[in-house]
């Protein structure tokens, strides 16, 4: 019996092997190059100048028209391809920015099965240049009849399999040998899910039909096995992917250095009091961070409170002079009636006594609940606005810190001493548009680095810099070492799937390869690769971490 079920398994495996199909209707016993088969033929050319991409269909042959160093279309060119003796002028289609030749002679020649020589010819302005490429056209006959015929040999063992099962089985049931019956049945059970299958109304797991075409995706982006993406010229388009064409070359070498943002003391100040007391609101109210105030002007006021002892000493004295003041006045009016009499001398000495009198007098009671003006020092913006109405607030306390936003400094640390007599300029990394100068290197150790202050200028003479007090930065150093390398701008570089740095390189019309990489940052917006790139390579400069999410 044992012979029966291996007889029928074998059945099984027939039938799978010449049509079974995968998730995406392709035959699995297929060459890797049939799915490629079903694709419209496609032609591909290049030249220093211009690189170009044919999809060639029932209605018309396509041509999307790039430049080749920086993947920029062209647009409104004029196009003509010539295929042996027949030539044809591209049509510019401006809404979708290709080229279409819809000849009839020229799309039937080039329907034919065949490799297909072409020769493009594109005039753009003043520059012109010959392309050429070959499109090939594989016949569809062939795959159509042969998969016919699978389904054929399927259905004809199947159909074979099931009447020898079943006469097996009404045989073993007529001898009562039941045991075998249920045998065979078993395996026709274990056949059945074989030719379901093959069977050409199959689904697969999407509910597609197993026996189908090969679906593609519309836009054929694609992450393919070696890591390396597919991205069609339409996509590349609108996604605004661009190239270059980067030369080695020299670069100074960098450090990066923490920073952090600090006080300009000649263009900055902070206002303090002097004495404890009570904040009250200048003439124009408590000014509020941002706020523009000018030298001079009275930014809050602070009302002093002695204690209950000092200040019965302050009135008991003032009420003395007040009394003093009083017998002052009243002598020097008896004297100026008896003036002629007295001498002069006695009535100046009262005059003088009295005048003494009246200012000590003021002075005690200026003291009692006097307030102090807290004026700003400089011109300039409220950084810090730490005061409101009704504080009580202590000596020394820094309510107000006033900076000019065009003139900051930024101080940055370095451990070795002998670094920092090596920089020769400076930049932010991040901020574009702020250049940096060496101002001054310390001589001090500070918590075990050497403090080095840099001059923050904008390259708009005048214009306020995007930094605040005791924000954190990274100084891109330049160091008077020069390096050799490719010089990119710093969005080229992104990162892979295994978390390194890495840049994508155009390693065809629209195939694109990561390729790692070691670089340094030059400044804000350019780095410099040290290794991994050589000077022939097209570098994605604009889309590349839009590459890199492709999957």
């Amino acid at each position: 019996m044992k012979w029966l079920i291996v007889f029928l398994m074998s059945f099984g495996s027939a039938l799978a092997a010449p049509g079974a199909h995968g998730p995406g209707g392709e035959h699995l016993d297929a060459p890797a190059s049939a799915a490629a088969g079903k694709s419209a033929p496609r032609v591909e050319a290049n030249s220093e100048m211009f690189e170009l991409v044919g999809r060639l269909d029932a209605v018309a042959l396509t041509v999307l028209v790039d430049r080749y160093e920086t993947n920029e279309p062209v647009l409104g060119a004029e196009l003509e391809i010539q295929f042996g003796e027949l030539r044809s002028k591209a049509k510019f289609q401006a809404d979708h920015g290709d080229y279409a030749v819809d000849d009839a002679a020229m799309l039937k020649a080039l329907a034919a099965p065949g490799e297909h020589a072409l020769v493009f010819k594109i005039v753009a302005g003043d520059e012109s240049d010959l392309l050429d490429g070959t499109l090939s056209v594989l016949t569809g006959a062939a795959g159509a009849d042969h998969h016919d015929h699978d389904h054929v040999l399927e259905w004809v063992l199947i159909a074979a399999a099931a009447f020898a099962a079943v006469a097996l089985t009404v045989f073993f049931w007529r001898r009562r040998a039941r045991r075998h019956a249920v045998a065979v049945l078993a395996a026709l059970v274990v056949l059945a899910p074989w030719g379901a299958d093959a069977a050409p109304g199959a689904h697969g797991p999407g509910g597609e039909h197993l026996s189908g075409p090969a679906g593609t995706s519309p836009s054929g982006l694609a992450r393919l096995p070696d890591g390396s993406v597919n991205l069609p010229k339409a996509a590349q388009r609108r996604l605004e992917v661009r190239t270059v064409l980067a030369p080695l070359s020299e670069a100074a070498m960098t450090v990066e250095l923490p920073a952090r943002v600090v006080m300009d003391p000649n263009a900055g100040g902070r206002v303090q009091p002097a004495h404890g007391g009570r904040v009250e609101a200048g003439p124009g109210g408590l000014p509020v961070a941002g706020q523009r105030v000018r030298k001079g002007q009275a930014l809050a006021y602070v009302r002093h409170h002695a204690e209950p002892f000092a200040q019965a000493n302050q009135q008991a004295q003032q009420a003395e002079l007040r009394a003093g003041r009083t017998l002052a006045e009243q002598r020097l009016k008896r004297l100026e009636t008896l003036e002629g009499t007295v001498p002069r001398k006695e009535i100046e000495a009262a005059r003088v006594e009295l005048q003494s009198l009246q200012e000590r007098e003021q002075r005690v009671a200026g003291s009692i609940g006097s307030r102090e003006a807290l004026v700003a020092p400089v011109d300039g913006v409220i950084a810090l606005a730490a005061a409101v109405t009704g504080q009580m607030v202590e000596a020394r306390d820094v309510l107000f810190e006033i900076v000019d936003p065009a003139r900051v400094l930024v101080e940055a640390t370095v451990t070795e001493v002998a670094l920092a007599e090596r920089i020769a300029t400076a930049h932010l990394a991040g901020q574009p548009g702020i250049t940096l100068r060496v101002a001054g290197i310390g001589r001090s150790l500070r918590e075990g680095a050497l403090p080095v202050t840099f001059r923050a200028e904008h390259l708009t003479k005048g214009a306020p810099l995007a930094l605040a007090l005791g924000q954190p930065l990274t100084v891109v150093a330049e160091l008077k070492e020069r390096v050799k390398g490719v010089v990119l701008p710093a969005q080229a570089v992104v990162r892979g799937a295994a978390n390194e740095p890495v840049v994508w390189i155009k390693a065809g019309a629209e195939r694109f390869v990561a390729q790692p990489v070691e670089f340094r940052a030059l400044d804000a917006e350019r780095i410099v690769v040290t290794r991994g790139l050589g000077a022939d390579n097209r570098v994605v400069v604009r889309g590349a971490g839009l590459i890199s999410q492709i999957r």
